[in-house]
């Protein structure tokens, strides 16, 4: 590693009840920074986490904000963890597409994409997720942790557009992006139903559906600054937002 790189095996959190939990700390930027160790942390379901995973979150990280990305249904079926209830603040921005149901909680064709489902997002939870970019333009409110069920898909396009706005390479949040593979067993195991239920692409990370979706993001919006102006963030939000997330 150079330059200041980091490898997502040494941004993995040291969580024993999250399998898909790590550290944004060390993505570059076009303009040579890079982002702030223990500034914003991703994750999946945070119900299991024990006693010294909480302390370690609220210790060692010094957690101050929780965004929950789920449906108000799943915070009311799965729980929230007892994490929620030790920082300063908790948010609850659903990130859905068109059916507004988690692919793998329902049937869908053996055929599909997820970069199709991450247009949705844009699509159908665009407020919701400026409103994600807003919360964390706030002094005082980093550092921050942002999850859903899995960590992967409605965290990915989340992070994405947090990382793409800030001005972060798109190298690097691909690689972040597709550092979730190796947990994708994981993450199968702790799932609600048979695997054989659920097509492979759904559970799927690969790079290059972030690298299409980076690339549309281009193509359709004009890149991530365009579309988070457009969302409502203006140019100052967004600066505020980068000095929020990044250091020289």
């Amino acid at each position: 590693m150079t330059n200041g790189e980091t490898s997502s095996v040494e941004r993995k959190l040291p969580l024993r009840g999250a399998v898909n939990a790590r550290d944004l700390g060390g993505l570059r930027t076009l303009d040579g920074r890079q982002v702030r160790r223990l500034r914003v942390l991703r994750s999946d379901l945070l119900t299991g986490l024990d006693a010294g995973d909480v302390s370690f979150l609220l210790g060692e990280c010094g957690l101050r904000t929780i965004v929950d990305l789920r449906a108000p249904g799943e915070t009311v079926t799965d729980g929230t963890g007892s994490v929620v209830e030790a920082v300063a603040t908790y948010r609850n921005l659903h990130v859905y597409g068109a059916s507004r149901v988690r692919l793998d909680l329902t049937e869908v064709a053996p055929d599909g994409s997820m970069f199709d489902r991450y247009c949705e997002y844009l699509e159908h939870s665009s407020e919701n997720i400026a409103a994600v970019l807003r919360l964390l333009a706030t002094p005082g409110q980093m550092p921050a942790l942002i999850h859903c069920a899995a960590g992967k898909d409605r965290t990915g396009v989340v992070i994405a557009l947090l990382l793409a706005v800030a001005g972060v390479r798109a190298d690097d949040i691909i690689a972040d992006y597709a550092a979730t593979t190796p947990n994708l067993a994981a993450l199968r195991a702790r799932g609600p139903r048979p695997d054989d239920r659920v097509p492979a692409w759904v559970f799927a990370a690969d790079a290059a559906t972030m690298r299409q979706f980076l690339t549309y993001l281009d193509i359709e919006h004009g890149g991530p600054a365009a579309w988070a102006m457009s969302a409502g963030l203006d140019q100052a939000m967004q600066r505020q937002l980068a000095e929020n997330l990044l250091c020289d």
